[in-house]
């Protein structure tokens, strides 16, 4: 390079490349890269001589290699003609460390609409077999897996789906998968039913007994999404059962224990359904097993006290939060959801007992609320939904005050 002027060019350069490309470490290619990005800095007419895919491609192999992945992603967008699998390799890994998942969606649905265009010329007998370019297939597993996860926090789950669905058998591994799913689960709403249909491919691809509890965690939020959690007539809801409840029984059939984030994913979900007795009996079970609930577990079984109109268990519910979880709380959240239960209680000397004993409990714990208008609304309505004599219900509306004590502007 010092020595020629015209060898950047040349085609001893772009076999040069293709060598270092391929074999020399991270550091040989740093330096390489950095010194052909000097020289072309200070002859711009050299630039035209490094156009040719030859040079760009072992070129931008090396540059991801040396982790400049912006100048890679432009070393890619440069080439001219078709990309080679290594080429895509090297426009996906770069465009997934700078977290671009624009650029991870077109280069992976480009490498399909290419692999399609393949079969469907192999279909026509218009090419051999060894001749179909199959990128996908050559891609590792943790390009395609830090490809997918990038996609999966952007919210993009038909990407991944497609992928997939386009990968051979032996390619499509558990953490793929649990990247497919994981995206689901992060699109607003979940994306329940692709969610459950990845689990449903995942065993008939013979990987049903590989599936780890993180995987099972991320298919129980997906749950709350799915078709057979809400209340049409589905075969599964015929049959007695759900996402849910399939999902844990699957669990318990394989020995996977669930761990605290699995009983609080499972419990939201089953909440989130006012299938309050599911709840405590998961409640149960997480206490046979030795889970040490927290502030969240008991914040969403209150959650689904209020789904089921019970402000008995709601209360009971904010007792044993406190007593199990003393550096734990409960917040507005969990006070605002128990209250709620004490406003929709058909029994209404009950409910308003109920708000009175929330109330104090809020005093008690001296607890700091952020939504004290809220909270203070709806416990003048539960309080005042049973008969109560003047002098009850002025202790009540003492203990609700100081309870506020501290109040503030807030929103």
């Amino acid at each position: 390079l010092d020595l020629e002027n015209e060898y950047l060019g040349t085609s001893s350069f772009a076999s040069a490349l293709e060598v270092i490309a391929e074999r020399a470490p991270a550091s040989t290619c740093g330096a390489l890269v950095g010194h052909v990005i000097t020289r072309l800095k200070k002859r711009p007419d050299a630039a035209v001589a490094c156009m040719s895919d030859d040079i760009l491609s072992p070129l931008a192999c090396s540059l991801v290699k040396a982790r400049k992945d912006q100048q890679a992603l432009t070393a890619v967008d440069a080439m001219s003609g078709p990309k080679s699998a290594r080429d895509y390799r090297s426009g996906i890994v770069a465009a997934s460390r700078l977290n671009d998942a624009k650029k991870v969606r077109q280069l992976l649905l480009s490498a399909l609409r290419k692999e399609q265009q393949a079969a469907a010329q192999k279909m026509k007998n218009q090419t051999n077999e060894e001749e179909i370019d199959t990128i996908l297939s050559t891609l590792d597993e943790r390009t395609l897996k830090f490809a997918l996860k990038v996609l999966g926090k952007a919210g993009d789950f038909r990407t991944p789906f497609s992928v997939l669905d386009a990968l051979p058998l032996e390619r499509r591994s558990v953490p793929l998968y649990h990247a497919a799913i994981a995206a689901c689960g992060r699109t607003k709403p979940p994306k329940g039913r692709t969610a459950m249909l990845l689990w449903k491919k995942m065993k008939t691809d013979g990987l049903g007994n590989s599936i780890p509890r993180a995987t099972y965690n991320a298919l129980l939020h997906c749950a709350q999404a799915s078709p057979q959690q809400q209340n049409d007539q589905s075969r599964a809801d015929r049959a007695g059962t759900n996402a849910t409840t399939a999902i844990l029984h699957e669990m318990a059939q394989r020995g996977i224990g669930l761990n605290v984030v699995s009983y609080n994913i499972a419990l939201n979900s089953l909440a989130e359904q006012a299938r309050f007795g599911e709840v405590l009996e998961l409640l149960e079970r997480m206490e046979s097993s030795k889970i040490q609930p927290t502030a969240v577990t008991f914040g969403t079984a209150i959650h689904g006290a209020a789904r089921a109109n019970n402000s008995a268990a709601a209360v009971e519910l904010l007792r044993a939060n406190i007593k199990y979880c003393a550096n734990d709380l409960p917040g507005d959240a969990s006070f605002g959801a128990a209250l709620e239960a004490c406003t929709r209680d058909p029994d209404a000397a009950q409910a308003a007992a109920a708000a009175q004993n929330v109330v104090q409990i809020m005093c008690d714990t001296n607890v700091d609320l952020e939504r004290r208008e809220r909270i203070e609304e709806l416990a003048r309505v539960a309080i005042h939904r049973g008969i109560l004599d003047p002098e009850r219900t002025e202790r009540a509306e003492t203990i609700l005050g100081m309870a506020l004590h501290n109040r503030q502007a807030v929103v």
